[in-house]
């Protein structure tokens, strides 16, 4: 029942993966926005991170989709926020004009219009942690399974007929009856139930696996309307399609990328301290020539270990900072005593320093290390360095420190970790101390095979956010950021900049490995002391952490790595189960495989980059033109694998035909248009994989043979 006139938009809202499209309204629908003065919607009061309360204040993705929506129409949206059964069933009942969070399926189709999806969720399975060994659905028979009421994939789980299934009306319940032991397992989608695992700190919840049912892959989010409604339909279609990739992912680094990459969901900010990064822009200063820690690069942009986290910041709180320039560390600190800037991202506290700055705690432990000539024997203590020249950056918090500790020691201020390392190699310096990651990062392009790390020193560079003192308000917003940052993040910015390849002739090779790991660490042990109140929670949440990582490395192996389309395994296994399920219950499915016509001149003629953005753009516009039902892969090179379950060699070619169409007026960038050839074929009885998919190879070739750009059917 998919409407007819709305395919133009449709396809308009596919080129809109790239960039945006002008939204033209018809004088008709012009006059209908004027003429309506309010749209219901109807929207879910714990959908996280979609549609939420924080502070009694509704809030998510969707509350901002429809807002860019009212901007770019005029339309004004009345918030119906209640249970998903009371908005899906007034929604049925013609109360509400629209609802968000719906998900396509046929039965739907007689009261509801679809959208194109806006976002897509996997569905989990979580179990209590005394469950026992899971190994598939089958391990649910006979077990009590929580579900939410009319959730789209009811019918799915009623059909398979083993578990008894416990329908809710809200999550927070469902959840809460999974964790005192009243159902075995819950069925919902990854981030609500992450959510609410972190908000309630909930330790005896883990993550068994994804939910995978033959009709049934992810929880497709769509705006559903009135089917009668053909005018708001129209208009509501235009405008999505209308939002650039950009504003798109905006939208969910803000919301729902700060719940997959941050545990504990957005930081729970107070009244004020949202007010704050709502109309203030922080001002930072960075040390420019720090690498890999902070420094500019020839276009004068901030990159580094801070920009990393900086822009980790601007994910977590939505707000906005604004690089102040300095030449050098020295004028950056002096920036901040004056309050030219706000914050430094890296700093170390210091008795001096804290006369003009506060300090959060600190949350990056880094070595300090001694480098020398290569010449010069291992450096045991720092005292071997007695009556040296040593340089150390003018201005660093170890100067002070290492005056005060050794005062043996000839220390020589330089300008910078180039001036120090360049001095040493003409002997004008024994050596030069700084951290492990800044002189490392330097060996890999300027040093190598000159100078060595002759040793680690026992102090260690400690390193937190510093705020201006008289900005309370700002320390305690990013105190919240810091605890918020998991270590597999900080592990993750700094592996990112720290070098660790050395060539094996260098003789500091081996000890430069087990500092990299003490680094590493350290890391770590800092990120759990300062969690120690809360270890036996957290145990449990790294545990669920790691099992959804290991759950994420699986996927990846099922997965293509240039086209994130399902891979050559993942296809055979798809189609295997089809054929199984063909077997018991005398149904039919249909496979195809296309091939672009001519890829090899590509690659030829514009390179093999250009190849691979080529296949990237071909396989996004098959995704975004096939039901949600429907599996699509890349069997190898420029060939790809589309399975159509449940289906019928007639519809199938139409839908085929009009996806061939499609490719060939596609107009891709630099290159123009490219045509495909399919070869499509319906299963049969006593099918194996190889028969089908050999059936389907020969339609291909006869369709290559025969003038290429045509489907045809065996």
């Amino acid at each position: 029942m998919k409407k007819k006139f709305i395919l133009p938009f449709f396809l308009l809202f596919l080129s809109a993966k790239c960039f945006s499209i002008p939204l033209i309204l018809t004088e008709e629908e012009r006059e209908f926005i004027k003429n309506t003065p309010i749209v219901t919607v109807g929207m879910m009061p714990d959908f996280t991170p979609f549609s939420y309360y924080i502070e009694n204040e509704v809030v998510g993705f969707e509350h901002d989709l429809l807002n860019i929506i009212s901007q770019k129409t005029g339309l004004v949206f009345e918030k119906n926020i209640g249970k998903w059964t009371n908005i899906y069933n007034a929604f049925k009942n013609k109360e509400l004009d629209v609802l968000t969070s719906i998900s396509y399926k046929e039965y739907r189709e007689p009261f509801t219009y679809f959208t194109n999806a806006y976002y897509n969720i996997p569905i989990m399975i979580f179990v209590k942690d005394n469950f026992g060994e899971y190994n598939g659905l089958k391990s649910l028979s006979g077990k009590k399974v929580g579900v939410l009421k009319d959730v789209f994939y009811i019918k799915e789980l009623e059909k398979i007929g083993t578990m008894n299934l416990v329908f809710y009306d809200n999550y927070d319940e469902l959840t809460k009856d999974l964790v005192f032991g009243k159902i075995d397992a819950l069925i919902q989608n990854l981030t609500n139930i992450n959510y609410l695992i972190k908000k309630n700190l909930y330790n005896n919840i883990t993550l068994a696996s994804e939910l995978s049912l033959p009709n049934t892959s992810r929880e497709d989010l769509r705006l559903g309307i009135q089917p009668e409604n053909i005018i708001l339909s129209s208009i509501l279609e235009k405008t999505l399609s209308s939002i650039s990739k950009k504003e798109m992912t905006a939208l969910s680094e803000k919301w729902i990328g700060s719940i997959k990459e941050y545990p504990g969901g957005h930081i729970n900010l107070t009244n004020a301290e949202r007010a704050y990064i709502n109309t203030k822009t922080i001002k930072y200063c960075i040390n420019p020539s720090g690498l890999p820690f902070e420094g500019l690069n020839e276009e004068g942009e901030h990159i580094g270990m801070s920009s990393d986290y900086y822009h980790l910041f601007e994910q977590m709180l939505s707000a906005k900072f604004e690089l102040v320039e300095t030449e050098n560390w020295n004028q950056s600190i002096e920036y901040i005593k004056h309050r030219q800037c706000d914050m430094l991202a890296l700093g170390m506290e210091t008795p001096e320093r804290k006369k003009y700055l506060n300090f959060t705690s600190h949350y990056l432990d880094v070595p300090l290390v001694v480098a020398t000539k290569v010449n010069v024997p291992f450096i045991n203590h720092i005292l071997d360095l007695e009556n040296k020249k040593i340089g150390i950056i003018k201005g660093d918090a170890f100067v002070k420190i290492l005056r005060g500790k050794y005062p043996s020691l000839d220390i020589i201020e330089v300008d910078d970790i180039y001036d120090g390392l360049d001095k040493v190699k003409d002997d004008q310096l024994f050596a030069y101390i700084d951290t492990l990651t800044s002189i490392g990062y330097e060996f890999q392009s300027r040093y190598f095979g000159e100078l060595k790390i002759a040793g680690k020193i026992s102090e260690n560079l400690e390193l937190s956010i510093a705020v201006r003192n008289d900005d309370e308000e700002l320390l305690n917003i990013l105190q919240k950021s810091v605890d918020s940052i998991t270590s597999e993040r900080h592990r993750k910015i700094l592996t990112k900049w720290v070098p660790i390849k050395y060539e094996e002739k260098i003789n500091y090779f081996f000890i430069w490995k087990m500092i990299i790991f003490v680094s590493v660490f350290f890391v770590f042990i800092v990120y759990w002391n300062r969690k120690l109140i809360k270890a036996n929670s957290l145990l449990k949440q790294a545990q669920t952490y790691i099992e959804e990582k290991n759950k994420e490395l699986k996927q990846l192996a099922l997965t293509d790595n240039l086209t994130k389309l399902f891979n050559r395994r993942k296809l055979e296994e798809l189609i295997r189960n089809e054929i199984d399920e063909s077997r018991g219950e005398n149904k039919t499915f249909c496979l195809s495989i296309l091939d672009i016509d001519h890829f090899k001149e590509v690659n030829d003629k514009h390179g093999h980059q250009k190849g691979d953005s080529v296949l990237v753009d071909f396989s996004n516009l098959i995704k975004d033109n096939l039901k949600t039902t429907d599996y699509i892969g890349r069997y190898g090179g420029e060939e790809f694998i589309i399975i159509f379950p449940e289906s019928k060699i007639d519809d199938v070619y139409k839908a085929v035909e009009e996806l061939r169409l499609k490719i060939s007026h596609y107009n891709f960038h630099t290159i123009g248009n490219k045509t495909a050839s399919f070869g499509l074929t319906l299963s049969q009885e006593g099918d194996t994989m190889e028969s089908l998919i050999k059936r389907a190879d020969n339609a291909l070739y006869e369709a290559k043979e025969s003038g290429r750009n045509k489907v045809v059917v065996l």
